[in-house]
């Protein structure tokens, strides 16, 4: 019986190219997380600025909802809950 490998799928934050643990380029783990790199170039440039990259990761749908209410409502509470 020949041992399954698990391929686990990542997004390089700096092009947005799909990313396979084990056939990375780079590595790093930035506050506990670990992020996968598709080429040393995209490593260097998170290295760089890791803060810039992991702003534009995607956000949940909850998020993105509280932002367009904060935007709406200029970011005051609704008359109900004043």
């Amino acid at each position: 019986m020949a041992l399954q490998i698990k391929k686990e799928k990542y997004i390089d934050p700096v092009c947005g190219m799909k990313v396979i643990s084990g056939k990375a380029a780079a590595k790093t783990n930035y506050q506990g997380v670990q992020i996968y790199f598709c080429t040393t170039t995209c490593k260097s440039s998170f290295d760089a600025d890791p803060k810039r990259f992991m702003q534009n990761r995607r956000k949940s749908f909850w998020n993105r909802y509280l932002d367009r209410l904060n935007k709406a409502t200029g970011g005051k509470p609704p008359s109900c809950c004043s």
